[in-house]
């Protein structure tokens, strides 16, 4: 019998405790190939070039830079080399681990799906952590290329011994599923809620608003959908017997953006900046 292993993992049971110097349980959501590509700003086949590792500005944490060269991308506009930051890594004596980051190996070639890191860096974080991060390699028997899928069997709960290339597939048919979820149209289930922070409320005349909010959290309607936090969700508001009854009508998410019909209201008597509301989705 197969053991299911929940949506929600904790990296520290799954993949063992940690030897830092610091002790954070990690949790992370698994998601499919269709949600790893649709919360990517960027997705490139790259190789590792060098890897450097450094304190952060407050010298508490220790950080790992890892340069890529980009061969292909899929889906971004990158430079030929990006950046990508990762917590953990070794100073000296003193080592960070974290559970679930990506071990790059030198030289080792990838498929990569990628967000932005903190504003303004032009670096790049990895999509769920290792599960954006598809090491490549060639198969001695048949020289084809393919692709090992993040953690294994363990993460995605296949029975059986937990080998380096369980889950791999051939690099095409790899190109081809991201291609196809590339490609397939963007629809937020009816009945999913959104935590929106509204950062702007415009004027469009007597008694109506536009509305701009952002999400707050990272929510997952569906095996095939996410909804990452800080994407745009844009409505419109109008006064009616002393309240904002906001229409929201959209969201984008990585760029692309997703018709919704949703609803809210606040006070009239209150400024709409800096609310805190809870969209479903109709």
């Amino acid at each position: 019998m197969k053991n299911r292993i929940p949506t929600a993992v904790s990296l520290a049971v799954l993949l063992g405790t940690w030897c830092a110097a610091t002790a954070r349980a990690t949790t992370l959501v698994r998601l499919s190939l269709e949600q790893l590509t649709e919360a990517s700003s960027a997705i490139v086949r790259g190789h590792v070039v060098s890897q450097e590792s450094g304190w952060n500005p407050a010298h508490t944490h220790i950080f790992t830079t890892t340069t890529i060269a980009v061969d292909q991308a899929l889906k971004g506009n990158v430079q030929p080399e990006v950046v990508i930051e990762q917590l953990g890594g070794k100073l000296g004596h003193r080592r960070e681990h974290v559970a679930g980051t990506v071990h790059f190996f030198p030289q080792a070639s990838y498929w990569l799906f990628l967000e932005p890191a903190a504003a303004g860096t032009g670096r790049y974080m990895v999509v769920g952590m290792a599960q954006g991060a598809y090491r490549i390699y060639q198969d001695p028997a048949t020289r084809e290329e393919r692709v090992i899928r993040p953690f294994g069997g363990a993460f995605y709960g296949t029975s059986g011994p937990a080998q380096a290339t369980e889950g791999a597939r051939p690099i095409e048919q790899f190109r081809q599923e991201v291609s196809a979820a590339l490609q397939a149209p963007l629809v937020i289930p009816k009945g999913t809620s959104l935590p929106v922070l509204i950062e702007a409320a415009r004027s469009q005349g007597v008694g109506r608003l536009s509305v701009l909010g952002r999400t707050t959290a990272d929510v997952y309607p569906s095996r095939t959908v996410v909804v990452p936090a800080g994407s745009e969700v844009e409505g419109r508001a109008e006064r009616v017997a002393g309240t904002w009854r906001i229409l929201w009508t959209g969201v984008s998410i990585r760029g692309a953006r997703v018709a919704i019909a949703g609803a809210s209201s606040e006070p009239a008597a209150e400024h709409l900046g800096g609310k805190m509301v809870v969209i479903r989705v109709r």
